[in-house]
């Protein structure tokens, strides 16, 4: 099966289960393409290789493929119209004026696709690459295309989303809550709405996992460091779990503009002796971290934060893990039986049960092998792939017109 990816940019630091699963999905035999709307990062070759996707054809945006598309445009007047009166129609100004200038480049995407024409196109992201998703549908109506509208999407509303939604063959979410919100927002019914979990790679996971062992009082937090991710309210916890723990160490992973402030913020609270700030580092050593954690914490804030994957890893490496009650996390985490959920903001209660863990007034081994045997049920990438390759399966030879809905993985 040849399978073309349309994405904004690939491959993105943030974005591990899009490496995940394009990882996992060619070495079940897919032949996967990636087209990105915007150029290249300056790390793609770095993060290719440490996820052993060096021979990934990805086809990226620059000069010359915005000129071409631009081009090809130019020599189809009335599909440029009828792109452009769909999406100054539909769009609010600010995404029209964007999407107006990242058309030359859906141009040339779909004059590559119709030069070399897959099974299956497959929208990552359901906001501006939704603009390929329409060529296609203009120009290569027999090409099944796959959509995805995801948390994001969900946030931004994008206006173009809904036509495009309601004309694809396959519309996939990543979490049960998204799905009154997406069929809200598109206007396609529930059932129509496949839910496919991001899934980690455990045979992966475990690899790297074995052997490393917990180190006493460590927790650890990985994700941008953005106001958002609530980097800060770790922090806070932290310092109060010291008070009982003086020995309590903290690993946080990733980079961001607000890094200068935590790091002040660790030093006005007096703790930033124990507290280790990595900045970004490889996936696989912020799984190494993982591991060696006793509790890992994401306390994020942020309104399009569901089911992260740090939170999945760190289940899967058998740490307790304490969240945020952000929409779906209790699809995640079942509360005080295979990690915690916690409200924003509370500080004390949250350093509690910490301190709980850590102290060992709670049985942490039945918690953390309950949500190891979660995250093997429903968040396995050997499981959640074959979702996808069920799905596309039965698309290919079909032209418009939905598939049957795929049952979420683990059910």
């Amino acid at each position: 099966m040849r399978v073309a990816y349309i994405t904004m940019q690939f491959p993105v630091p943030s974005e591990t289960f899009a490496r995940n699963d394009v990882r996992r999905l060619t070495g079940r035999g897919v032949e996967i393409a990636v087209h990105t709307l915007l150029p290249g990062r300056r790390d793609a070759l770095e993060l290719l290789a440490q996820s052993g996707l060096s021979s990934l054809p990805i086809y990226a945006n620059g000069p010359g493929p915005s000129l071409r598309g631009l081009g090809a445009a130019l020599l189809r007047p009335r599909l440029l119209w009828r792109t452009l009166r769909w999406v100054w129609r539909d769009n609010r100004p600010s995404h029209a004026l964007l999407t107006t200038a990242i058309i030359p480049r859906a141009f040339g995407i779909l004059a590559s696709l119709e030069e070399d024409r897959p099974d299956v196109v497959h929208i990552f992201w359901g906001h501006y690459p939704a603009v390929v998703g329409f060529l296609v549908r203009e120009r290569l109506p027999g090409v099944p295309v796959s959509m995805a509208l995801n948390a994001y999407d969900l946030t931004m509303r994008y206006g173009g989303s809904p036509e495009v939604a309601r004309r694809a063959s396959f519309l996939r979410t990543h979490a049960r809550v998204n799905v009154a919100d997406v069929a809200s927002f598109t206007g396609v019914p529930e059932e129509r709405v496949n839910v496919i979990y991001n899934g980690v790679d455990l045979e992966w996971l475990d690899g790297i996992a074995a052997g490393v062992e917990k180190v006493p009082g460590r927790l650890a937090v990985a994700g941008r460091l953005i106001e958002s991710k609530g980097i800060d309210e770790v922090i806070r916890v932290f310092a109060r779990v010291r008070e009982e723990h003086a020995d309590a160490s903290l690993v946080v992973m990733g980079e961001g503009p607000a890094r200068r402030e935590l790091v002040r913020l660790a030093e006005s609270l007096g703790v930033d002796h124990a507290v280790s700030f990595l900045g970004h580092v490889p996936h696989a050593w912020v799984v190494e971290e993982l591991a060696r954690a006793q509790v890992v914490l994401l306390l994020s804030r942020k309104d399009s934060e569901r089911l992260p994957n740090a939170i999945k890893e760190g289940m899967a490496c058998r740490s307790v893990c304490v969240a945020t009650d952000t929409p779906g996390m209790d699809e995640l985490i079942d509360h005080g039986r295979s990690g915690y959920i916690v409200r924003a903001g509370e500080t004390e209660k949250t350093a509690e049960m910490v301190s709980s863990v850590l102290a060992g007034r709670v049985d942490v081994s039945a918690m953390v092998e309950e949500a190891r045997r979660q995250i093997e049920r429903n968040f396995d990438l050997r499981v959640t792939t074959e979702s996808y390759l069920r799905a596309w399966g039965s698309l290919v030879g079909t032209v418009e017109g939905a598939s049957e809905p795929v049952a979420a993985a683990g059910d």
